[in-house]
């Protein structure tokens, strides 16, 4: 599958001249986070072995520069949709109650169960100022989802890179201090010279809560979406 997304392009011109990078505490005490420790998202796990395969030596590699912490194998997806933070008393337009995602949840079935499973091809290696990831190439499918999620689930957050914005991608590893920076992004220039990775088919999408901490999210799955055949 070609690059369908010249916003890839982009996304790494931007990393290639950044020198300001977010590091994983500025994440967690950001006004995103807030001190908030469970937030919410639609995601697809990347759990296939050829995918996993191609990754790992991709993610090794990161993670042996200076600055980079890798994530870990069970912790790669893609996101669908963010769904905001679980709180016991919602306060703010980005926040939801337990029974509001209950409720959220059963909308989404009707979205979601059912749907066709597509294909996702792992493009090149990219960075965001936050993460380096793999670009998903999959024709368009997650953003359609992302769409249809953030439009018919008014109880859902709109963020600004939902919809026309949105940029499918597996986080492989997040930054811990700038020291690696000109090594990462020789690394990643390199990296992107290679051939795409294998192809692997979305069989399902998990409605999922990640505990934030300093370690990497662990996640809790809330429900299970099936995709058609």
């Amino acid at each position: 599958m070609p690059n369908p997304n010249p916003e890839y392009d982009a996304a790494w011109s931007r990393f290639l001249a950044t020198d300001s990078l977010t590091f994983v505490p500025e994440t967690l005490e950001s006004a995103w986070a807030h001190g908030r420790e469970r937030y919410l998202a639609f995601l697809i796990p990347v759990d296939d072995a050829a995918a996993v395969a191609h990754l790992r030596p991709i993610a090794e590699r990161i993670g042996s520069i200076p600055g980079i912490e890798s994530y870990p194998e069970d912790y790669w997806h893609i996101t669908v949709k963010g769904a905001g933070f679980l709180v016991d008393e919602p306060s703010g337009s980005d926040e939801l109650s337990v029974s509001a995602v209950d409720a959220a949840a059963d909308h989404a079935a009707s979205i979601l169960d059912g749907g066709e499973q597509f294909k996702v091809t792992l493009g090149r290696a990219n960075g965001f100022p936050e993460v380096i990831f793999m670009e998903a190439w999959d024709g368009g499918d997650v953003r359609r989802l992302n769409t249809a999620l953030m439009e018919r689930i008014p109880a859902l957050p709109r963020y600004p890179f939902d919809g026309p914005r949105f940029l499918p991608h597996i986080s492989i590893a997040r930054f811990t201090s700038d020291e690696g920076l000109p090594r990462v992004k020789a690394v990643l220039s390199e990296l992107r010279d290679s051939p795409p990775g294998p192809s692997f088919t979305a069989t399902h999408i998990d409605l999922i809560s990640a505990h934030l901490s300093a370690a990497a999210p662990t996640f809790e799955l809330l429900r299970c979406y099936k995709l058609s055949g």
